[in-house]
Formats: structure tokens, sequence, C-alpha cells
């Protein structure tokens, strides 16, 4: 990562907002995503993540033609992951990942005292890793037990305000 300029780790659970616009913390998240690229700021995220939001999206988008039509027929399914792989494309535009090797599942693991999530330790994890100023999550646990500063995409507004 930059030396002089800013980056945030951002979590999953930021990324399907901004791409999954019918999700509760969508309009903030993606408020977010907007300001943080219009201030030139370096977004991140953990490589192993981008697998999850692949499979999450997909998933989310499959509901979503179950529900209007009771099926999903081969068709649906077929689109359903060429938009998958549009958002991985787009994801791996806007944000660079952060890789991931076995010193980060060690300090996950020794992290599991603070938190039993491996998920969430291997955020933490890459936050180290990468040196970051900041992660951006709406994730309870990563808020309350930060190892770097953790907000939420609202609070990280009023950050990158304070960074100009």
């Amino acid at each position: 990562m930059s030396g002089q300029s800013r980056v945030i780790l951002v979590d999953t659970n930021v990324w399907l907002d901004q791409y999954l616009p019918g999700r509760p913390h969508a309009k903030d998240s993606q408020a977010f995503v907007d300001k943080a690229l219009e201030l030139g700021i370096e977004l991140a995220f953990p490589a192993a993540s981008i697998k999850d939001v692949f499979y999450l999206a997909g998933s989310e988008y499959k509901r979503i033609v179950r529900a209007e039509t009771g099926t999903v027929s081969k068709a649906d399914a077929q689109a359903i992951q060429r938009i998958a792989w549009g958002i991985v494309d787009s994801l791996q535009e806007v944000a660079t990942p952060i890789g991931m090797d076995l010193s980060d599942v060690w300090l996950a693991s020794k992290l599991r005292q603070v938190d039993g999530d491996l998920e969430d330790n291997l955020v933490r994890a890459a936050a180290k890793r990468a040196n970051v100023d900041l992660v951006v999550t709406w994730d309870k646990g990563m808020l309350a037990k930060a190892v770097v500063p953790t907000v939420t995409p609202t609070d990280a507004l009023a950050v990158m305000a304070a960074w100009r």
C-alpha cells in the first residue's frame, strides 16, 4: 500500500451493499464508496473475501428471481453468474486486494481470544498486513473489537472529511 495516501480496508458487508441496492445499508455504503473514490482514497479488501462477494451476490439475485418467478431457470442461473462475475470485475477495478499467507492465519488464530469469528479475524489480519488507516464495516463485532480504527461507512464519511 502507498506510503503517503490513505488506505481504507472495506469489509465484505459494505461491498455487498455497494452491489446489491436492496440491502438495508446500501445507500450509506454507496455514499461512502463514492466519496472515497472521489477523494482518491485507496480502497482495499481482503483477497479471500472476493469469493464471498461473488457467492453472496449470486445467491441474493437467485433469491430475488425465485421470489418473483418461483424458480431459477438455467438461463437465469447463467445470467446471474455473469452478473456476479461483473461484480468481481468491478470490485477489482475500484479496490486493491490484500493477499493472505500463513502469517495471517496465525494472527487470526491468535485473535480468537478477542473474537471467535475466523472471517472477522482474517479481516483484522489483512488490516494489520496492509497497515491501513481505517477499516469500514457494519459488523458490530468488528466495530466493538477493533485492532485498527474501525468505523461504519456513515462515520467514515466524517473521518474522510477530517483528512482533507
